[in-house]
């Protein structure tokens, strides 16, 4: 009776210890090390950055005992920092601040498995930490296999911990020979089955695939008790709660991009059972000041940077009235306010037709305020170019209407599955609906080119990024007369941000879904972008002090001259003198060098001529 009552001591002793754990969690960091955002007084960032978020991860870390630090991968390209340091500065601040586990993001194969390979040698030279990524074939770069495993195991406090990644398929990326598997549910069941068996008694999938697949595998594959995500952006204030084949819970979040929030998930394990408890969302905002030896190290980073780029923190590029998103600001619109200015940017630069770039080939947004070189590189940092250090160039071409329709097709193949492929365009409009079966998505007749209906047999003028030109001549796409303008994309757009030094962009209808409860759009009536005639408008403020706006808008391909004269008729200004495609157009003159007085501009395009006076008064 003594040895019974012993036993069951022992055992209830057992069944009742629990442990609960914390889980700390960023991804889709994109080298972003200094903070960002809108500037406080200083021009300093206020947004991200890791230096703050070490603060936050410091103080979890000293206040709670057991504590996991996870990265959802997508380490690099994003910012100068990974242009000048390859990711490697990143590695070295992440094992400093003790992660235990980073998932491998697509975009570490931007350049190459053999540029990871460089940087995980250099980053890990005094100790790693395990990258982890089930999915991925390393038989062709085998020397990858030292630093990247299926899946780990931490052991805290008592409780072992089976931490296992993924990484999305995307041939926007170079990871050749390393093969990205596609087979993606198999491979989850046989990792964790995997883990399982070999003890672990909570299994976290720290997972670079995306919210829509992430949910599908909660839903089907049995034994996952949190995935951790990343790869698509998206901000859970509270984890998603899916059912599982179990008939249990599987808790899926994403924490943000670029250092912008730190999740912390909770939960306990007790006799066999894991229990969520809490989920918070922590801002790194102005609230949140650096830890100084780090941002010491950021700071020193950064000159690095401008002895190679410029004074790119500093020096001002334009000003945005309101935040240039990559959300659309017209719930029934699907071109968003970055894509408009950047392939915007493309046609001013090269004056073709049309231009086209993805989602997936935009990174960041403008905040509202002050513009530097660093905040326009941050919008489009993907490729890299080994002669300027840069992006990737622009290329022009010549493509047939129906092999446009194609492309489209492509960029639409995607929708509810990767938003990365989804086009954003200039030059052009059309509707497409979605719940068409792939391939048959565009609305034909809605497709319009400069304001006038396609024609599939005809030659349009192109401009696309070379990632996109990859993506359109790999898929079959048909192109002609292509030329490599060796312009980066980063030159085209800071230029063009620069000519019109105030920013307003907004989602202007170049692209609207008609399926489900979106409804069509009048060509006519609701369009922003058709013009029928030449105009030239009044400028606004006048009389003005120093500055003022100058709208007009042609109806057609034109050389476009708008220059201001005194009262002699000398000139003064030259504000445009170039081919423009149809379109309104605003353009800010700013008259500060100039005395107070009458002024007079002058807009001539495709014939037309018109003058009108202002007043600046100082």
């Amino acid at each position: 009776m003594k040895t019974l009552l012993i036993f069951l001591t022992l055992t209830c002793f057992a069944f009742g210890q629990s442990t609960q754990i914390t889980v700390l969690h960023t991804g889709d960091t994109h080298s972003h090390l200094d903070a960002f955002g809108p500037k406080d007084c200083s021009g300093k960032g206020t947004i991200g950055g890791i230096a703050k978020a070490a603060t936050i991860i410091g103080t979890v870390k000293a206040t709670e005992p057991n504590v996991l630090t996870l990265h959802a991968g997508d380490f690099f390209v994003g910012d100068f920092f990974f242009n000048k340091y390859f990711g490697v500065a990143e590695l070295q601040i992440l094992k400093q601040l003790g992660y235990d586990a980073l998932t491998v993001g697509n975009h570490e194969f931007d350049l190459g498995p053999e540029v990871l390979l460089g940087a995980l040698y250099e980053g890990f030279s005094g100790g790693s930490f395990p990258l982890v990524s089930a999915n991925l074939d390393l038989t062709g770069f085998p020397q990858l296999g030292a630093y990247i495993a299926p899946y780990t195991i931490k052991t805290i406090d008592g409780v072992d911990v089976g931490i296992f990644g993924m990484t999305i398929p995307n041939p926007l990326n170079s990871p050749d020979p390393v093969i990205v598997q596609e087979n993606i549910p198999e491979i989850a069941y046989a990792t964790v089955t995997a883990m399982r068996a070999n003890g672990a008694d909570v299994v976290i999938f720290l997972s670079h695939l995306g919210w829509g697949i992430d949910s599908s595998l909660a839903a089907g594959i049995p034994g996952i008790d949190f995935i951790v995500g990343g790869h698509d952006h998206i901000l859970f204030q509270q984890p998603k709660s899916v059912t599982n084949p179990l008939g249990t819970q599987t808790l899926v979040t994403q924490g943000g991009p670029n250092y912008e929030h730190v999740g912390k998930l909770t939960f306990t394990y007790s006799g066999g059972v894991v229990t969520f408890d809490n989920y918070a969302l922590i801002p790194v905002n102005a609230s949140v000041p650096p830890v100084p030896e780090i941002q010491d190290v950021i700071d020193y980073l950064k000159q690095g940077i401008v002895a190679t780029y410029g004074s790119v923190y500093t020096n001002p590029v334009g000003y945005a009235f309101r935040d240039i998103g990559r959300v659309p600001t017209n719930m029934h619109f699907k071109d968003s306010p970055i894509g408009n200015l950047v392939t915007d940017s493309y046609r001013s630069r090269t004056c073709t037709e049309l231009a086209i770039t993805a989602n997936g080939m935009i990174s960041d947004i403008l905040y509202r305020g002050k513009i530097t070189g660093a905040d326009v590189f941050r919008t489009v940092p993907y490729g890299f170019d080994t002669t300027t250090g840069l992006d990737f160039n622009l290329v022009k071409m010549k493509i047939r209407g129906d092999m446009l329709i194609g492309g489209l097709e492509i960029g639409l193949s995607m929708i509810g599955i990767d938003n990365d492929f989804f086009l954003q365009v200039s030059g052009m409009k059309f509707r497409y609906n979605s719940e068409n079966p792939v391939g048959e998505r565009v609305i034909l007749s809605s497709v319009k080119i400069n304001n006038r209906p396609l024609n599939p047999e005809r030659m349009y003028s192109l401009t696309v990024n070379e990632g996109i030109f990859g993506i359109l001549t790999s898929s079959g796409i048909i192109v002609e007369d292509v030329v490599f303008t060796g312009v980066p994309e980063y030159m085209a757009l800071k230029q063009y941000i620069s000519m019109l030094h105030f920013l307003n962009y907004k989602s202007m209808g170049r692209i609207a879904e008609v399926s489900g409860d979106n409804f069509a759009i009048d060509e006519e009536e609701n369009s922003t972008e058709a013009v029928a005639s030449y105009n030239l408008s009044d400028n606004y403020p006048n009389p003005f002090n120093p500055s003022t706006k100058i709208s007009y808008e042609i109806p057609e391909l034109a050389n476009v001259s708008l220059r201001v004269y005194d009262m002699s008729g000398r000139e003064v200004a030259e504000l445009v003198n170039q081919m423009q495609q149809p379109g309104s157009y605003d353009v800010i003159f700013n008259a500060s060098s100039l005395s107070s007085g009458v002024y007079f501009y002058k807009l001539e395009a495709g014939g037309f001529v018109q003058t009108k006076k202002m007043i600046l008064i100082k």
